[in-house]
Parts: structure tokens; C-alpha cells; sequence
């Protein structure tokens, strides 16, 4: 197979990070780029954090910090059903509500993309046992509108989060 040439431009700090690595490493220029680009392209979602990682992080890890990670992960990863199909486990003691709010995140995530809702994420020990309401409001008209703007999956699971719950915004 006849390759056909390609013209990559680099600026002179790229040009000199990439001719460095590659003298230090007895390897060509054009191998450096070729084989990083591939590495690039093949592992583009290997680092990318899943709802079962966010859980698993050890003690005194910032969940909320996690799983806004996980959100921005999940919004670029080219296979996003690795993201939410692994069920979580908790490292922790102090998992309060978060088994419930990452299945019903797994859910929603699901059938916003088109993919297979985890079985895991349906199974009744991750239905809230009693209604849970953002910021524990106890207002009758907040709760009544929270009601009506959350999401269907977050319902499904007893939570009350309003519409923009999954909103990175």
C-alpha cells in the first residue's frame, strides 16, 4: 500500500519538544509523531473516569469533584456505555445518597445516547427509600416543581433534582 505524503506544521517549541524525545529515544521524528498519533487516537477514552471509578475513589476523595469529572468524561468519550455499564461499589462508609444518584445518572445518560440502561442501575436498592428534594427543601411549591422538571430516571429513583441536575453549564 503506496502511502501518501502528509504535511503536519509545528510550531518551533513542538518542532523541538518532539526532535528531542526522539534523538533521546534513538527513534525518528516522523515515528514519534506517527506512533502518538495512533496512541492518541486508539486510547482517546482510556483515561476517561467511569461512574464505578468515581465510586471506588478512596476516603476522603471529593465525590461531587469526581463526578463533575465524570460528567465532562463522559461528554467526550467515544464509547460512553464503559462509562456507566460497570456497577459501582462503594470504598467507603459514607456513600449516602450517591448509589442512587449515579444509577439514576447511568440511566438518564443511557437514554439521552441511545444505549442499553445497565441492569444494575434498575435494580430496586437503588431507588431512594424515601423521596429525597434538592437541597432538602421543604417549601410544598419548590418541591411541587421539582417534581415536574426532573427528569423521568431521576423520578424512577426517588430523587427530585429539577431539570438541569446532569447540566454542566
Amino acid at each position: 500500500m503506496k502511502s501518501k505524503p502528509i504535511g503536519i506544521r509545528f510550531d518551533p517549541a513542538e518542532l523541538e519538544c518532539i526532535e528531542s524525545f526522539a534523538k533521546s529515544h534513538g527513534v525518528t521524528f516522523s515515528e514519534v509523531v506517527r506512533k502518538g498519533a495512533v496512541a492518541y487516537v486508539r486510547d482517546a477514552d482510556a483515561d476517561r473516569l467511569s461512574l464505578s471509578e468515581v465510586a471506588s475513589a478512596g476516603v476522603g476523595e471529593d465525590t461531587t469533584l469526581l463526578f463533575s469529572q465524570f460528567l465532562d468524561d463522559f461528554r467526550h468519550a467515544r464509547d460512553k456505555a464503559r462509562l456507566i455499564e460497570k456497577e459501582p461499589q462503594w470504598s467507603g462508609d459514607n456513600e449516602g445518597r450517591w448509589p442512587y444518584d449515579l444509577a439514576a445518572t447511568a440511566h438518564k445518560l443511557a437514554h439521552d445516547h441511545g444505549l442499553p440502561v445497565p441492569a444494575w442501575a434498575l435494580r430496586d436498592k437503588y431507588v431512594a427509600p424515601e423521596p429525597f428534594y434538592a437541597f432538602n427543601t421543604q417549601d410544598p411549591e419548590f418541591r411541587e416543581y421539582l417534581e415536574q422538571t426532573t427528569p423521568r430516571e431521576f423520578k424512577s429513583h426517588n430523587l427530585f433534582l429539577g431539570e438541569n441536575i446532569l447540566s454542566r453549564a
